[in-house]
């Protein structure tokens, strides 16, 4: 069946290391759109970041972000789909990580909050445009409901007893994903990119067969599994690998635009 929507992580994916899209992968998501195949986003970042970077390839439909928690519309903004931690879960784990003293960052529909901005805490936002947060101190505490994501951040390797710490203290509350060693995201429990590409597609009326995703991650094994094309890169680990239909080249070798383009020159 042809594809007709292809979804792409970005870090690892779609942007190279330098957290930026190459204009090879610009040009094939161009000559996707030529042949009416649409594009989007399926990222463990903010809305705003997936909105970004979804213009910057020339999409025109919804983004997914947050690990698959939320579905907005890439150029109003509306919500289409979206997911929260349990509100008493919320305020509890924000509690402790404040007492902890433990840096995170936590997003409420299109915005973001936390105690304090720090470049080194937000590394792969530099090359978001208008990128901001809301800086609130220890004054958190009217700003813990209907949270989609919350984010441990580090400018080191977040510790190893931290994560079990949290694990043993909230269990199936929620879910930890994408662990870079810097950063871990928590979400909604039952949620992951999988969840978002469905509700997508579903939104769209396009089937599982004809959804294409690409992706290098933990948090992508999911939609990389349920996609009926799946692309990793060459720099993915080796779950992910596993998990895709096939592997392109690396983020920094237009690994994405080469996929994009077999799958349109029908080299598959």
């Amino acid at each position: 069946m042809a594809i007709k929507l292809i979804i792409s992580d970005l870090d690892g994916t779609l942007l190279n290391t330098k957290k930026l899209v190459s204009t090879a992968t610009i040009a094939a998501f161009a000559e996707a759109s030529k042949q009416k195949v649409a594009s989007s986003i399926a990222t463990g970042r903010m809305h705003m970041a997936a909105s970004f970077f979804g213009k910057t390839i020339g999409s025109n439909v919804p983004v997914i972000s947050c690990n698959g928690t939320m579905i907005r519309d890439i150029n109003t903004d509306e919500a289409i789909y979206e997911e929260y931690i349990d509100d008493t879960v919320s305020e509890d784990l924000l509690a402790f990580l404040y007492a902890h003293n433990i840096y995170c960052s936590w997003y409420i529909g299109t915005q973001i909050y936390a105690p304090y901005f720090s470049w080194d805490m937000f590394p792969g936002y530099r090359t978001v445009k208008n990128f901001t947060i809301n800086e609130l101190g220890a004054d958190y505490k009217n700003y813990t409901k209907n949270i989609t994501q919350i984010v441990l951040r580090s400018e080191e390797n977040i510790p190893t007893d931290l994560l079990n710490t949290l694990t043993d203290k909230y269990q199936t509350a929620v879910k930890f994903q994408q662990n870079t060693g810097y950063t871990i995201d928590i979400t909604p429990p039952h949620i992951n990119k999988a969840i978002g590409v469905k509700r997508l597609g579903e939104y769209l009326g396009i089937t599982k067969d004809e959804i294409m995703v690409l992706g290098d991650g933990d948090n992508d094994i999911d939609m990389l599994k349920y996609a009926g094309l799946s692309v990793a890169t060459e720099n993915a680990i080796p779950e992910a690998k596993g998990a895709a239909s096939f592997v392109t080249d690396s983020c920094d070798n237009d690994g994405v635009a080469k996929a994009v383009l077999k799958v349109l020159h029908n080299n598959i």
